[in-house]
């Protein structure tokens, strides 16, 4: 079932675990990611950004293929434009179907990123979708920028940038850090400062970035302290990676096809640790119960008209 960020963050919200936000940029990616989140009974979403999007997977090809294999799985499934701050892109993502965007104005001064973020909370919701903001800012494992809590999320300032936006979901800077961390380094994650910004946004739905490489731990007692969407995108394509350099050193001649298969169940297994790390496993039964009232109650209603 496809659906945006919103519907599927307030869920996760309520009964306190997280959903794996991640990026495909084939169909065999995408086909693994939903194939886990299909065998676990669990939402996902999809990630695609700016750059992606301009180098490799076209919103026009990738967003019809998600929808389609969302319908096969029978489990809840979101799209959402990531880190978008480019107005071009913003309405590309508008006009090709996402289910939500992500408006990314961790950079602009906190007054500058309420004031477009509510702009384009605005414009989401009056096209019926979901909106994440970002206050704080989360930086470049590669840099180090992990470390930097003067750019940690302020919890007086989450709450009136929930309160004065509109989001649907708040990215908070808590220890995290986008790309790849140097080898043997694991971040520490201000996990007080995640329960902080829960309870002063009144327990809105919060998202941890830079998920590839915080460690299983650090994921468990991110979703325990109130994290309720998880981007890992740097791990999932390294998951992609080695197994296809696996595959190759062990046998040079492997048909293409195989190749591409066992990529995509390479996929599937690490989206699936993620699943189990997130506490989501089983959690796409409640939509469909959901779901389910929703369609009888309707139908109630129109025989009643009758």
């Amino acid at each position: 079932m496809y659906t945006d960020i919103k519907t599927i963050l307030s869920d996760a919200a309520e009964k306190n675990y997280a959903v794996i936000a991640t990026s495909a940029i084939n169909m065999e990616t995408a086909r693994g990611i939903i194939t886990a989140a299909a065998e676990k009974n669990a939402p996902v979403i999809f990630l695609l950004g700016q750059n992606m999007m301009r180098v490799h997977a076209k919103a026009e090809l990738m967003i019809p293929m998600i929808r389609r294999l969302a319908e096969y799985a029978n489990v809840p499934v979101a799209t959402c434009l990531d880190h978008g701050n480019d107005p071009e892109r913003l309405m590309y993502a508008f006009r090709n179907g996402f289910s939500s965007i992500m408006y990314d104005g961790s950079l602009l001064p906190l007054e500058g990123n309420i004031r477009e973020t509510r702009h384009w909370a605005e414009t989401c919701h009056t096209f019926g979708m979901g909106i994440e903001g970002e206050l704080g800012h989360v930086g470049n494992a590669a840099a180090g920028d992990d470390a930097n809590e003067a750019a940690y999320t302020n919890a007086s300032d989450a709450a009136m940038f929930a309160r004065e936006t509109g989001v649907d979901c708040l990215a908070v800077a808590v220890g995290t850090a986008h790309g790849e961390y140097p080898k043997g380094l694991i971040p520490h994650i201000n996990f007080d400062r995640i329960r902080e910004c829960k309870e002063a946004t009144g327990g809105m739905p919060l998202a941890l970035h830079g998920g590839s490489g915080a460690g299983d731990e650090n994921i468990v007692r991110a979703v325990q302290a109130g994290i309720n969407k998880i981007n890992v995108v740097t791990d999932v394509f390294s998951a992609c990676r080695a197994s296809l350099l696996e595959d190759l050193s062990a046998n040079p001649k492997i048909g293409y096809i195989d190749l591409m298969s066992r990529m995509e169940m390479a996929a599937k297994h690490f989206i699936s640790h993620w699943i189990d790390l997130s506490g989501s496993e089983g959690k796409a039964s409640g939509f469909r119960e959901k779901n389910r009232i929703y369609l009888l109650s309707k139908k109630e209603s129109v025989g009643d008209s009758e």
